[in-house]
């Protein structure tokens, strides 16, 4: 439910590294790249769908901002990448036959990079919603709600969102977590958490905002916030690589389709993406990469252009 960013990545993940390294914690699994292993084949007839200013270039450029695991993340400085999204974006440029180059960029740059033709697609665990769906097109590909991460032994009862009521909440920029702390509703008319507590007659959370979920990740080590809220998988990861120094407070809470972002003016694009993703939805590559990255409870069926909502 990252309603996301984008960004200059070598300044920023340096910065996240050096911030992990004065706390303590730490954000991502160091055991080695990761990959899918999993065999994709161009499929003409998807490919032939491809714009032929695109085709003619042979690759796309897809933004992502490296440091949301599982789902795009780096642990090298933004070298390499690795994660969910990124085995996903490198099967869909194998069907398509395109050659795949991931840039790293702050979540909040990538829907304008995108306007500017910058790049041709946007991964980053973006939320499907009316309102995006307004300015860019959308690719479904997976589903999550949003998650509390909460200090170790969970010292303050945090179970639900009304619980993070006058708490210092850590979210990431750009993001839809951050818009619910901050905002008394969002643009759609739906009530946030800072909406919900002033109608409940309680203080409102107090966020403190990162500038992305590494950023985020520590600020809860650290215990410069009382909790954090972030996209359950992203959740559900920092509880399994620390060990319990992570943990999760209540259930995920307003479960939503991620979309591959995609600009209103690249034409039929946007039907090659989606039948890529079909078709890895429907060979079983897909499968494999969901359970690589321990996310099959987000996994969906079907794929659909602006599914905001479904």
């Amino acid at each position: 439910m990252r309603v996301r960013r984008t960004f200059a990545a070598p300044v920023v993940l340096a910065a996240a590294a050096l911030l992990v390294a004065g706390c303590g914690g730490k954000t991502t699994d160091s055991g080695g790249n990761k990959q899918a292993q999993v065999t994709v084949t161009q499929a003409a007839d998807i490919a032939a769908l491809v714009p032929d200013a695109i085709k003619s270039k042979g690759t796309i450029t897809i933004a992502t901002d490296a440091s949301y695991a599982p789902n795009e993340f780096s642990t090298d400085g933004g070298k390499t990448f690795q994660g969910m999204d990124i085995d996903l974006g490198n099967a869909i440029g194998k069907v398509l036959n395109l050659q795949v180059k991931f840039v790293n960029t702050p979540f909040d740059g990538i829907l304008a990079g995108l306007a500017a033709n910058k790049y041709e697609l946007g991964m980053s665990s973006f939320t499907d919603n009316a309102e995006r769906e307004k300015t860019v097109d959308f690719v479904t590909y997976f589903k999550a709600g949003t998650s509390i991460a909460v200090q170790k032994g969970n010292p303050l009862g945090i179970k639900s969102q009304e619980d993070l009521c006058g708490k210092k909440v850590a979210a990431e920029r750009g993001t839809i977590q951050l818009d619910s702390l901050t905002k008394d509703a969002l643009e759609d008319g739906t009530a946030t958490l800072r909406g919900t507590c002033k109608t409940s007659g309680k203080p409102v959370p107090v966020a403190v905002p990162l500038p992305d979920q590494n950023a985020v990740n520590n600020a809860l080590i650290a215990k410069r916030a009382d909790a954090f809220t972030a996209d359950s998988p992203v959740v559900d990861y920092q509880v399994k690589i620390t060990n319990g120094g992570i943990e999760q407070g209540g259930t995920a809470a307003d479960v939503a389709p991620y979309g591959i972002a995609i600009a209103k003016t690249s034409g039929a694009f946007k039907d090659a993406v989606q039948k890529a993703v079909q078709k890895l939805i429907d060979d079983g590559s897909y499968t494999k990469i969901m359970q690589t990255w321990g996310l099959t409870d987000g996994a969906i069926t079907e794929s659909k252009i602006n599914g905001a909502g479904g």
